[in-house]
């Protein structure tokens, strides 16, 4: 039995121990009332209550993220009273039919006291599910809270899962249930209070005519309520009918009461309007005055279940942008890791292999939105490291339950950026055991490794001596973790330098040109252990080294002479001229969030485009700039006769028109939550369509961990619309858009460096692959 579920018992017994005591004293003393047995035993079902409601606190902190804090008010104490209540109500009958010998007054009460009970357990659960949870079950916001946490992380992220409920659907009813249910509750107390009364009658002899005229008033009770309850339900439906009827087709004219302006389909739909429009003049009326205490109270309340939890983010806007993605392990470092290490070792490792381990076997991106690195504290390292510091884990258990167990478990996982709240208590203890029971950054790797498979990496001259790139202990390992992602994969190159697996280093069953010899079961043997065949990680690496084997074309390409296409390349919209934003204000194409920091998305297109243009220099690719550098917005239709007129010199052309998305009209805000890529082409299949393909299959590849948006009903996935630059042009043409600059984390993205020369690089390649393997 572990140490806390003791202490429960103890607490639990010791309740006991002096409410019997107390009881006894109450009944061989008159100093007392005979009521205090009441007030005792009803004191000590409460204090049982709030230690066992401690107690479960502690066991299940931190696991529950969606539920809502009130869930144990209205499911634990209600549960509770129900319960005694219950009990209470059968004691009770038991009494009365061992007092009275009358079984069916026992039986009676029975049916009364056991509806009161289902009736406060139901009422308290329907509350608690539509005017708290807004109609959803707390497992259904916990979905919601980890999509959430998962699209902050930089996972793609269905639309679907996001999507959460801002009002109860029912507020406009009675205590905000379904329409009928208050009704249905009344109508079906005064049924069972009448049966209990029934059931009593009929072992109840009736000698006075007092007694009579009593139990006659009790049935007419009854019978009265339930036709009330008749005339309120049928004398509502049937004045909401008249006043239908009332209605004249055809003018505004209404009955009085009547909601116009709108065509309302039901009850429910004329209910809701009518409260929205209470809710709009209350509103207005809480604009002119600071509301109170008490207002501000329930605001908050009932949208707290609503709010994603926010990460406290310290500088600017652009701070944020610089934390996030100028740590983005891109192309050209691992390209950089891998010549050195073909250079240095003579070891032959290939993008294609790295890229797939990356898919796989990394956590999609090294660090959280703040900037800091991502962590995972295991606190069964944390016990080991601690004995080999030499403290003892079991006398630190009892105080830090979740931060020290001695095997593994995931029920203490916190998750995203509360990992550093155990980290942080972890480090109070001990700071480098807390280090070494951490997992960080991409490949989540363990701080532990820098005693073994990492221990090269700790090397306190080549810092001294100018090397970055190693660490001088595991403070500095800490710290440059959160650098950048490229840290990460340096300590991934040596972990798998020196890792062995069946009496081989694991690179050497991934290393060489030749992919038949890759061993990919036992490289995934190596790195995650025996349990590689449940999840079929090497069936998972084998199929992602396929894919990436056949979209790299970075090796052969300048052996092949060109066949293909030369872009005409157009940077939608107009950019910045002295300060000023050229695009027509008429269409927007920008957005200032709340923060005060706006993005222009023609300036954002035309980023792109250079950098494109510079790599397409580079690479001594031809290409036609058609707005690139024009700072004006150029008219559509100035852009598609000038397009025309390159495409009639040149057969060969195609235009790219490079823009980037926004989910609403708005120009202010703290911006949507709609993101990803998405490439679009005129209606119909035509020559467009297979080079929308390859660009499609090019965002897929270089951004693994961002969502992209198609649609495949006609068996590809680019997008189609008769967009005017798509529809008029007579080249073959396709239209990309570039995340979502409405989307805080999208715009953060677009706004760095790091971000648009990603999104460059990978039209790069999408032109590369046309222009060598395309046919005109």
């Amino acid at each position: 039995m572990k140490t806390s579920t003791k202490i429960l018992w103890v607490h639990i017994i010791s309740i006991l121990v002096i409410t019997v005591a107390l009881l006894i004293l109450i009944s061989v003393s008159d100093l007392f009332p005979r009521f205090s047995i009441g007030f005792v035993i009803v004191g000590a079902l409460g204090m049982i209550y709030g230690v066992i409601t401690k107690y479960i606190n502690a066991e299940i902190a931190g696991k529950t993220q969606g539920a809502n804090p009130y869930h144990r008010f209205f499911f634990g104490g209600t549960g509770l009273l129900t319960t005694v209540l219950t009990v209470l109500g059968l004691l009770s009958a038991l009494f009365v039919y061992l007092e009275h010998g009358n079984l069916f007054q026992a039986l009676g009460l029975v049916v009364s006291v056991i509806w009161v009970a289902v009736f406060l357990r139901y009422f308290m659960w329907s509350v608690y599910h539509y005017n708290i949870n807004y109609g959803l079950t707390d497992k259904d916001w916990e979905k919601i809270f980890e999509a959430r946490e998962k699209e902050k992380m930089g996972f793609p992220v269905n639309e679907k899962d996001l999507e959460a409920p801002e009002v109860n659907p029912y507020r406009s009813q009675t205590f905000g249930l379904p329409p009928g249910t208050v009704r249905g509750m009344i109508a079906f107390t005064v049924l069972f209070g009448g049966l209990s009364l029934l059931i009593v009658s009929f072992g109840t002899e009736y000698s006075t005519s007092n007694q009579l005229a009593v139990i006659r008033q009790q049935f007419e009770f009854f019978e009265t309520a339930f036709l009330m309850m008749i005339a309120f339900y049928f004398g509502d439906k049937s004045l909401k009918y008249l006043q239908k009827r009332w209605t004249r087709p055809g003018t505004a004219e209404a009955a009085p009461g009547a909601t116009p302006g709108r065509e309302v389909t039901n009850d429910l739909e004329e209910d809701d309007l009518e409260f929205v429009e209470d809710e709009r003049e209350f509103a207005q009326m809480e604009d002119e005055k600071s509301p109170p205490p008490l207002t501000k109270l329930r605001k908050s309340l009932s949208t707290a279940a609503l709010k994603p939890q926010e990460t406290e983010v310290v500088g600017s806007f652009v701070q944020i942008k610089d934390n996030i993605y100028s740590k983005v392990l891109s192309d050209e470092k691992i390209e950089e890791a891998l010549a050195k290490l073909r250079e240095e070792e003579l070891i032959e490792l290939t993008y294609p292999v790295v890229k797939a381990i990356i898919e796989v076997e990394s956590s999609g991106r090294g660090h959280l939105p703040d900037g800091k690195p991502k962590i995972l504290f295991e606190g069964h390292k944390f016990w080991y490291w601690l004995e080999k510091q030499g403290k003892d884990p079991q006398a630190l258990q009892e105080e830090h339950p979740n931060i020290i167990y001695k095997t593994w478990t995931s029920k203490y996982y916190l998750g995203g950026i509360n990992e550093y709240k155990r980290l942080e208590a972890a480090r109070q203890i001990d700071e480098k055991a807390a280090i070494y029971a951490t997992s960080w950054g991409l490949f989540q790797m363990l701080g532990e490794n820098l005693e073994h498979n990492l221990k090269s990496r700790l090397n306190e001259s080549k810092v001294a001596a100018g090397n970055t790139y190693f660490y001088k202990d595991y403070k500095d390992f800490e710290e440059k973790q959160g650098l950048s992602e490229y840290y990460h994969f340096l300590d991934f190159l040596e972990f798998i330098k020196v890792k062995t697996a069946k009496g081989k280093r694991l690179i050497e069953y991934i290393q060489g040109q030749n992919d038949s010899n890759y061993d990919w079961a036992t490289f995934a043997y190596g790195y995650n252990g025996s349990g590689y065949k449940e999840n079929k990680y090497d069936v998972k690496l084998k199929a992602a080294y396929q894919k990436h084997r056949i979209t790299s074309i970075t090796v052969e390409t300048d052996k092949i002479s060109p066949t293909g296409f030369i872009p005409i390349i157009d940077a939608g919209h107009g950019g910045m001229k002295d300060g000023r934003y050229t695009t027509d204000p008429k269409t927007g194409k920008k957005y200032k969030f709340a923060d005060g920091v706006e993005i222009f998305e023609g300036d954002i297109n035309r980023k792109i485009g250079q950098i494109l243009i510079d790599l397409l220099q580079e690479a001594g690719i031809p290409y036609h700039n058609l707005t690139v550098s024009t700072l004006e917005d150029t008219p559509l239709k100035d852009r598609v006769t000038k397009a025309n007129q390159i495409y009639a010199a040149n057969k060969n052309s195609y235009l790219l028109s490079i823009h980037s998305n926004c989910s609403s009209t708005a120009l202010t805000g703290d911006g949507g939550t709609a993101t990803g890529f998405e490439v679009w082409t005129s209606v119909g299949q035509t020559k467009s369509d297979e080079l929308a393909s390859m660009a499609a299959k090019w965002y897929k590849h270089d951004f693994p961990g961002f969502k992209f948006r198609q649609d495949m009903t006609d068996g590809d996935d680019d997008k189609e619309k008769n967009y005017y630059v798509l529809k008029n042009t007579h080249c073959p043409a396709f239209l990309v858009e570039n995340l979502f600059y409405d989307n805080k984390q999208d715009a953060q993205f677009l706004l760095s460096t790091q971000g648009q020369t990603r999104v460059a690089r990978c039209l790069f390649n999408t032109i590369k692959e046309i222009y060598y393997k395309t046919k005109v």
